[in-house]
């Protein structure tokens, strides 16, 4: 009974929730950054919680929803190059803000304040564990999780679809550019799940992304700052 609630609300009600907030005009002030950032961490701590005692329940193992630990092959290289790509990346960000022109350096400030990336020290440091609870939660929850349980009932590559389309929606609405990328990327997420067998390699890539742009971000304000106190 937990594991199809859980599958139900990953699938629909997140989904249609995060839609709903997203394209609906809202002139409330946002809540402070490090109130959204907890918010988020409890939310998917909690459904890790609710996955936790699902594995419990059913006997499943860290394998059974991709955290065997990768061993020689397509899951280890996998990992090497996803850990060498999160290198590069977190380095190039660093070095991209310093070369930034004024007007593409405005843009992304605020666009950074609009996207709830971290301006201070306090809030970078909440954002490094937030990070951490979005690369390795929503893999285990929309890739590990929902696979094992989609798959006896719709296939493998229903799964894959369905956990695409729900983890792609799950972003929220912009434009449609922004979401179909946002559920490209999902399903190709859940193919890569499917081929390798592995999530760690994925968590990688997740903690990496929206960590290189919060880093970026950062020192932007970081540097505008000083300009500011030398003027």
């Amino acid at each position: 009974m937990i594991e199809l609630a859980l599958a139900f609300y990953l699938v629909f009600i997140l989904p249609v929730r995060t839609l709903w907030h997203s394209t609906r005009k809202d002139n409330k002030p946002k809540r402070p950054l490090a109130q959204r950032y907890f918010s988020s961490m409890r939310e998917i701590g909690l459904l890790l919680l609710a996955l936790l005692l699902i594995c419990w329940w059913n006997g499943y193992g860290a394998i059974d929803i991709g955290l065997a630990l990768p061993s020689a092959g397509a899951p280890l290289w996998c990992l090497i190059a996803a850990a060498i790509a999160m290198a590069a990346l977190l380095i190039g960000s660093g070095l991209s803000s310093h070369k930034m022109p004024p007007a593409k350096r405005a843009a992304a400030l605020e666009s950074g304040r609009e996207s709830g990336m971290p301006t201070n020290a306090a809030e970078m440091r909440m954002f490094l564990v937030l990070v951490l609870f979005i690369g390795a939660g929503w893999e285990l929850l929309y890739r590990g999780f929902l696979l094992l349980t989609l798959t006896p009932h719709i296939g493998t590559w229903g799964a894959v679809a369905v956990s695409g389309l729900a983890y792609g929606a799950a972003h929220g609405y912009k434009n449609p550019k922004q979401i179909s990328l946002s559920i490209a990327s999902a399903l190709l997420f859940a193919t890569g799940y499917v081929l390798s067998g592995s999530l760690w390699w994925l968590m990688v890539i997740h903690i990496a992304l929206p960590l290189t742009g919060a880093i970026s971000i950062y020192q932007l304000f970081q540097q505008e700052e000083a300009r500011h106190a030398l003027s």
